[in-house]
């Protein structure tokens, strides 16, 4: 098949670490032998950030496949409510307009349409495909439907109307998609997220530790995501605060500023070096409290890493009791009592880590991409309808 993408996260120099799970589902989706192109909008704001990417690129997706990646520029407004107007709508209106016009630039015409988060990719793909008169599926990996709040929900549900299905990340998304935008149960396929196990894996401790000027004698405890208060780096640094030998990798960015003295690498990276610095840990701590389906715990996994992570149950469809040590994510007490447990009982750390490392065989990244296209094949032989442009309508 040729599958057009579309997102609005994509990696790039500037920003290397965005959009990084949609890249590696794109290059395993490719390496399947389908022809694969990618839309990703650029903000013209980004600009201050440093040069924007270039417009059309060729990216390698391993085993001599390319991919094709288009970056219009597209001016937001931003996704904020104003009195009875809320800009998201402008600024989705924008994204789509931008993907309108670099339609002509693909080299042929896709079989289908695939686009990430319901806003603005999804929506963006339902254009799309109607353009072209082929189906179109969203990747639905929201935590909570924040995306839609510019529009509501009976305006989402008609936007949506062409999309042919859904892909969910989690079971607590599939059911939010049925309560909540009243989406059937046979447009929505579960499958949560993947890792390219050729990237990560385990690797020696020391020698990673060597690599990255980081000390072998310290017990380190990585952290990976948004630098923000549903992630909670800030519980993390507070839980470990006066343990002995403790050193945190903080791999990411964001709002929370988060200072303390046993930090000893903080700040984003580029997507190959993460693996990397989670084998220079001993442990993997994530307190999150809101997920849609969490790579940097999969990640943790298989590199062979122990993990303490939340109860929630939008952690179920990745983590169980034997594979990793649930904790209140927003108890620091609690999470403090989860990695004394394992700092303190060798055994049992180097026993979860191994159950973990086999459990993340089956988060492999090539055999989701298959399962997503065998389920995107059924569902391409029973459409939905292609009805009418929303992108001219007031949003």
């Amino acid at each position: 098949m040729r599958i057009l993408f579309i997102t609005g996260n994509y990696p790039s120099a500037a920003f290397p670490a965005n959009g990084a799970f949609v890249r590696q589902l794109v290059w395993a989706v490719a390496r399947q032998g389908h022809d694969c192109s990618v839309i990703s909008p650029v903000r013209q704001l980004l600009r201050r950030f440093g040069p924007l990417p270039p417009l059309v690129s060729q990216e390698s997706a391993g085993a001599g496949v390319g991919v094709q990646v288009l970056r219009p520029r597209y001016h937001s407004a931003g996704s904020k409510k104003i009195g009875f107007i809320h800009t998201g709508r402008f600024t989705q209106f924008a994204f789509e307009h931008a993907v309108i016009k670099s339609l002509s630039d693909l080299g042929n015409r896709p079989d289908v349409c695939y686009g990430h988060f319901l806003y603005p990719g999804g929506s963006g793909a339902a254009v799309a495909a109607r353009h072209f008169g082929v189906p179109a599926f969203a990747a639905v990996g929201e935590g909570t439907f924040w995306t839609i709040e510019p529009f509501g929900a009976p305006r989402a549900q008609r936007h949506l109307a062409p999309v042919s299905g859904f892909v969910a990340v989690s079971s607590v998304i599939s059911g939010m998609l049925r309560e909540q935008l009243q989406i059937p149960d046979e447009k929505i396929g579960v499958f949560p997220n993947g890792v390219d196990l050729c990237r990560f894996h385990p690797r020696p401790r020391e020698e990673m530790c060597r690599k990255h000027g980081l000390c072998p004698d310290a017990f380190h405890i990585s952290f990976v995501g948004n630098f923000d208060e549903l992630k909670g780096v800030a519980r993390l640094a507070e839980a470990v605060r006066n343990l002995k030998g403790v050193r945190l990798i903080l791999i990411g960015k964001g709002p929370v500023k988060v200072a303390s003295p046993v930090i000893v690498f903080k700040g984003p990276v580029a997507h190959e070096v993460v693996p990397e610095l989670l084998c220079a840990s001993d442990l993997f701590v994530l307190p999150t409290a809101e997920e849609g389906s969490c790579n940097a715990v999969i990640e943790a996994m298989a590199c062979g890493l122990p993990v303490v992570t939340s109860n929630g149950n939008y952690m179920d469809d990745l983590v169980n009791d034997q594979v990793a040590l649930r904790v209140n994510p927003l108890d620091v007490a609690e999470i403090r009592r989860g990695i004394l447990t394992l700092m303190n009982e060798p055994a049992r750390r180097h026993a979860l880590a191994a159950r973990a490392l086999e459990h993340s065989r089956k988060y492999d990244i090539n055999l989701r991409a298959k399962k997503i296209l065998n389920w995107i094949q059924q569902r391409m032989d029973y459409p939905s309808p292609i009805v009418s442009s929303h992108a001219s309508q007031a949003h």
